[in-house]
Protein backbone atom coordinates (compact mmCIF):
# COMPACT_ATOMS: atom_id res chain seq x y z
CA UNK A 1 0.00 0.00 0.00
CA UNK A 2 1.40 3.36 -1.07
CA UNK A 3 1.60 6.55 0.95
CA UNK A 4 -0.30 8.46 -1.73
CA UNK A 5 -3.14 5.92 -1.96
CA UNK A 6 -4.72 7.11 1.30
CA UNK A 7 -6.85 10.28 0.92
CA UNK A 8 -5.76 12.22 4.04
CA UNK A 9 -1.96 11.90 3.60
CA UNK A 10 -2.41 12.58 -0.10
CA UNK A 11 -4.27 15.82 0.63
CA UNK A 12 -1.70 16.91 3.25
CA UNK A 13 1.18 16.17 0.89
CA UNK A 14 -0.67 18.02 -1.90
CA UNK A 15 -1.11 21.05 0.36
CA UNK A 16 2.62 21.06 1.20
CA UNK A 17 3.56 20.85 -2.49
CA UNK A 18 1.09 23.68 -3.21
CA UNK A 19 2.69 25.85 -0.49
CA UNK A 20 6.14 25.17 -1.97
CA UNK A 21 4.71 26.28 -5.33
CA UNK A 22 3.58 29.56 -3.77
CA UNK A 23 7.08 29.96 -2.31
CA UNK A 24 8.56 29.42 -5.79
CA UNK A 25 6.21 32.12 -7.12
CA UNK A 26 7.55 34.57 -4.55
CA UNK A 27 11.15 33.54 -5.27
CA UNK A 28 10.49 33.89 -9.01
CA UNK A 29 9.16 37.41 -8.49
CA UNK A 30 12.23 38.32 -6.46
CA UNK A 31 14.57 36.87 -9.05
CA UNK A 32 12.89 38.00 -12.30
CA UNK A 33 11.67 41.44 -11.30
CA UNK A 34 13.89 42.50 -8.41
CA UNK A 35 17.00 40.64 -9.59
CA UNK A 36 17.96 38.90 -6.35
CA UNK A 37 17.94 35.39 -4.96
CA UNK A 38 19.33 33.63 -1.90
CA UNK A 39 21.83 30.77 -1.89
CA UNK A 40 23.68 28.72 0.70
CA UNK A 41 27.43 29.32 0.60
CA UNK A 42 28.56 26.05 2.13
CA UNK A 43 29.67 22.89 0.32
CA UNK A 44 30.03 23.68 -3.42
CA UNK A 45 27.74 21.02 -4.97
CA UNK A 46 24.98 22.04 -2.59
CA UNK A 47 25.68 25.71 -3.27
CA UNK A 48 24.80 25.18 -6.93
CA UNK A 49 21.36 23.74 -6.17
CA UNK A 50 20.72 25.72 -2.98
CA UNK A 51 18.62 28.51 -4.61
CA UNK A 52 15.90 25.90 -5.22
CA UNK A 53 16.18 24.52 -1.68
CA UNK A 54 16.22 27.70 0.45
CA UNK A 55 12.68 28.87 1.09
CA UNK A 56 13.07 30.70 4.39
CA UNK A 57 14.75 34.09 4.91
CA UNK A 58 18.30 34.02 6.30
CA UNK A 59 19.05 34.71 9.93
CA UNK A 60 21.83 37.01 11.18
CA UNK A 61 24.59 34.38 11.49
CA UNK A 62 23.69 32.18 8.54
CA UNK A 63 25.55 30.82 5.53
CA UNK A 64 22.64 31.94 3.34
CA UNK A 65 23.69 34.91 1.24
CA UNK A 66 21.95 37.22 -1.22
CA UNK A 67 23.06 37.41 -4.86
CA UNK A 68 21.99 40.12 -7.28
CA UNK A 69 22.62 40.40 -10.99
CA UNK A 70 21.59 39.44 -14.49
CA UNK A 71 21.87 35.74 -13.65
CA UNK A 72 18.78 36.18 -11.49
CA UNK A 73 16.79 37.95 -14.21
CA UNK A 74 17.70 35.62 -17.07
CA UNK A 75 18.12 32.12 -15.65
CA UNK A 76 17.14 31.72 -12.00
CA UNK A 77 13.83 33.63 -12.10
CA UNK A 78 12.28 31.78 -15.07
CA UNK A 79 13.37 28.45 -13.60
CA UNK A 80 11.66 29.41 -10.31
CA UNK A 81 8.46 30.23 -12.23
CA UNK A 82 8.62 26.87 -14.03
CA UNK A 83 9.05 25.08 -10.71
CA UNK A 84 6.16 27.12 -9.30
CA UNK A 85 3.80 26.10 -12.10
CA UNK A 86 4.71 22.42 -11.75
CA UNK A 87 4.40 22.46 -7.93
CA UNK A 88 1.09 24.35 -8.01
CA UNK A 89 -0.37 21.92 -10.56
CA UNK A 90 0.90 18.82 -8.75
CA UNK A 91 -0.35 20.09 -5.40
CA UNK A 92 -3.73 20.93 -6.89
CA UNK A 93 -4.03 17.49 -8.46
CA UNK A 94 -3.11 15.77 -5.20
CA UNK A 95 -5.73 17.82 -3.32
CA UNK A 96 -8.39 16.92 -5.88
CA UNK A 97 -8.45 20.23 -7.77
CA UNK A 98 -7.99 20.36 -11.56
CA UNK A 99 -4.35 21.58 -11.62
CA UNK A 100 -2.90 19.85 -14.69
CA UNK A 101 -6.24 20.05 -16.48
CA UNK A 102 -6.21 23.85 -16.05
CA UNK A 103 -2.57 24.03 -17.17
CA UNK A 104 -3.44 22.09 -20.34
CA UNK A 105 -6.38 24.40 -20.96
CA UNK A 106 -4.08 27.43 -20.68
CA UNK A 107 -1.35 25.90 -22.86
CA UNK A 108 -3.89 24.89 -25.53
CA UNK A 109 -5.39 28.37 -25.71
CA UNK A 110 -8.69 27.49 -24.07
CA UNK A 111 -9.52 24.65 -26.49
CA UNK A 112 -10.20 21.47 -24.51
CA UNK A 113 -10.40 19.39 -27.71
CA UNK A 114 -6.67 19.71 -28.38
CA UNK A 115 -4.37 16.94 -27.12
CA UNK A 116 -2.82 17.22 -23.67
CA UNK A 117 0.47 19.07 -23.35
CA UNK A 118 1.32 18.01 -19.78
CA UNK A 119 0.12 15.00 -17.83
CA UNK A 120 0.63 14.17 -14.14
CA UNK A 121 0.41 10.72 -12.61
CA UNK A 122 -0.97 11.05 -9.07
CA UNK A 123 0.16 7.56 -8.03
CA UNK A 124 3.84 7.97 -8.89
CA UNK A 125 4.07 11.78 -8.79
CA UNK A 126 5.67 11.98 -12.24
CA UNK A 127 5.08 14.45 -15.01
CA UNK A 128 5.11 13.53 -18.68
CA UNK A 129 5.23 16.04 -21.50
CA UNK A 130 3.58 14.63 -24.65
CA UNK A 131 3.90 18.03 -26.33
CA UNK A 132 7.69 17.67 -26.39
CA UNK A 133 7.60 14.31 -28.14
CA UNK A 134 5.18 15.65 -30.76
CA UNK A 135 6.99 18.90 -31.53
CA UNK A 136 10.57 17.97 -30.66
CA UNK A 137 11.59 17.15 -34.23
CA UNK A 138 10.21 20.40 -35.65
CA UNK A 139 11.86 22.45 -32.92
CA UNK A 140 15.20 20.72 -33.54
CA UNK A 141 14.97 21.48 -37.27
CA UNK A 142 14.12 25.14 -36.65
CA UNK A 143 16.95 25.66 -34.17
CA UNK A 144 19.79 23.54 -35.53
CA UNK A 145 19.15 22.69 -39.17
CA UNK A 146 17.92 25.95 -40.65
CA UNK A 147 20.25 28.32 -42.44
CA UNK A 148 20.22 32.08 -42.04
CA UNK A 149 19.65 33.73 -45.38
CA UNK A 150 21.25 37.03 -46.30
CA UNK A 151 18.78 37.67 -49.11
CA UNK A 152 15.55 37.23 -47.10
CA UNK A 153 14.34 38.38 -43.71
CA UNK A 154 12.75 36.21 -41.01
CA UNK A 155 9.32 36.27 -42.66
CA UNK A 156 10.76 35.45 -46.09
CA UNK A 157 10.59 38.84 -47.81
CA UNK A 158 13.41 39.68 -50.19
CA UNK A 159 15.93 42.16 -48.86
CA UNK A 160 17.43 44.67 -51.29
CA UNK A 161 20.70 45.41 -49.54
CA UNK A 162 21.79 45.64 -45.96
CA UNK A 163 23.97 48.71 -46.55
CA UNK A 164 22.54 51.32 -48.91
CA UNK A 165 24.63 52.65 -51.82
CA UNK A 166 24.88 56.17 -50.48
CA UNK A 167 27.81 58.33 -49.53
CA UNK A 168 28.24 61.80 -48.14
CA UNK A 169 29.53 64.61 -50.35
CA UNK A 170 31.75 67.48 -49.25
CA UNK A 171 28.74 69.35 -47.79
CA UNK A 172 27.65 66.29 -45.71
CA UNK A 173 24.53 65.59 -47.77
CA UNK A 174 23.67 61.99 -48.72
CA UNK A 175 24.14 61.19 -52.42
CA UNK A 176 23.74 58.01 -54.43
CA UNK A 177 26.96 56.20 -55.21
CA UNK A 178 27.78 56.15 -58.90
CA UNK A 179 29.07 52.60 -58.58
CA UNK A 180 32.69 53.49 -59.34
CA UNK A 181 31.93 55.20 -62.67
Amino acid sequence: MSFLSEPIPKMIFGFLVFVIGISFLYKGWNACVLGRFYYWSGFLPLTMISPWMTHLPPSKRSLIKKKEGMLAHIFIGPSFFLCAVLCLCAGSDLMGWPGTKTLNLVLNGGDSNKPTAVSFDENTGRYTFPILTKSGGKLYKQLFESKISEDKDIIGRKLDKMIPDQERNIDGAMVKNAGGK
